[in-house]
């Protein structure tokens, strides 16, 4: 069973790396595979981070999102080997890929939700500096590796973990993380 709270962790940190070095440093070259989510992040500026791809299912408006969940099932599926070695662990990978497709999905359906449940990631695309708040499902490992930054687009959350907390569990892990800088959010426009 000490393959969840380690499933949940290394999904976190492969969303981090994923997000920042795949999507954002290789997604930088128009001939690379992941250039599409430039195009994402471009049209959920024009949008005020709604996200209209996700209105389609077929068809060529669909291929942002077809990327998305064929990199979820590739994902999925090279770790599929470990399941007879860590069941658990395998297990929250996949419960994880399709959390992360679920959430990712459902902010950029309804931003204020996301404003609410997903302040960093609404504060990735919103804010002036896209290259910060790479977590999309729990902003853990932008706490952890100090990229976590605040802007005015989101309330931002009452803790470190992201989730409901009691008020003196809260206060205790704001003493062990820091609190994230805040950045002023540059105002955008629907074009």
């Amino acid at each position: 069973m000490l393959g969840i709270p380690l499933g949940l962790l290394a999904a976190n940190a492969f969303e981090w790396f994923a997000h920042n070095k795949l999507l954002h440093e290789y997604g930088k070259s128009r001939s690379g595979s992941a250039h599409f989510h430039w195009d994402h992040h471009r049209e959920v500026r024009r949008h005020d981070f709604f996200e209209p791809q996700y209105e389609h299912l077929l068809g060529e408006d669909y291929a942002r999102h077809r990327y998305e969940i064929e990199a979820l099932v590739r994902v999925s599926l090279i770790v599929s080997p470990l399941f007879p070695i860590a069941p658990f662990f395998t297990a929250t990978l996949w419960y994880s890929a399709f959390n992360y497709y679920h959430c990712h999905r459902k902010a950029h359906e309804d931003p204020e939700w996301a404003r609410e449940h997903l302040p960093w990631h609404v504060d990735h695309h919103m804010g002036r500096n896209q290259d910060t708040n790479w977590c999309v499902t729990k902003p853990w490992f932008d706490y952890i590796m100090g990229t976590r930054v605040l802007t005015n687009h989101s309330k931002p959350e009452s803790n470190p973990l992201g989730i409901p907390l009691p008020k003196p569990v809260k206060d205790f892990l704001w003493q062990l993380v820091p609190r994230p800088k805040y950045e002023p959010a540059r105002a955008t426009a629907a074009a």
